[in-house]
């Protein structure tokens, strides 16, 4: 998931509507909502000065880190939801670390935390203390979800694909491989 963020002054292309709003990254999102995240990626990446979509996507190939608010979104199955709150999407691989017992961050207070029950639970606080819901994993069901989320990323080049072919046709491959590379998504998952 990624924070959506377009201010109604972005005109560089088009762009979902809505502000703020989770967007979830996967093979089916729209050509628009496919704008929403490489603009959200643009400005937060530092992005502000380009003139036209070409020189956009050209500045945002060549930054070293690709920034947008976001990360996995768990859902408990029973009203409880633990939203990524002050982490970049390029972190969803901090995952990892719950594998072995080793701290998870999810960003800044108030944000959703991870304490360690037992050898086989993970639970997920959905924000700072012990007096909000959480969410429990069981730790064998963590490579699955990352699984599944590198799935969604993997899927997510496809329409990524084909909007570079449309708004940036001769940056196309160098777009998708630095979005790849930035949000590590193919690189393969140690488990």
């Amino acid at each position: 998931m990624i924070t959506r963020y377009a201010p109604e002054s972005f005109d560089l292309w088009p762009v979902s509507g809505g502000d703020g709003g989770w967007l979830h990254l996967d093979g089916t999102v729209g050509q628009d909502e496919v704008g929403s995240v490489l603009c959200t990626l643009y400005l937060h990446s530092g992005g502000r000065d380009a003139r036209t979509a070409a020189a956009a996507v050209h500045e945002l190939i060549g930054f070293d880190t690709l920034c947008g608010l976001g990360g996995l979104l768990l859902d408990g199955g029973d009203g409880v939801r633990v939203e990524p709150v002050g982490t970049d999407l390029f972190e969803w691989r901090t995952w990892l670390h719950a594998l072995h017992r080793a701290p998870v961050d999810l960003g800044r207070p108030p944000a959703p935390w991870v304490e360690h029950v037992g050898v086989d639970v993970v639970r997920v606080w959905v924000a700072e203390g012990r007096d909000v819901p959480h969410v429990d994993l069981p730790r064998t069901a963590l490579p699955a979800m990352l699984r599944a989320a590198q799935r969604d990323l993997a899927d997510f080049l496809v329409p990524l694909r084909s909007w570079a072919g449309v708004h940036s046709p001769h940056q196309v491959e160098l777009l998708v491989a630095s979005v790849d590379a930035g949000l590590q998504i193919t690189e393969p998952l140690p488990l």
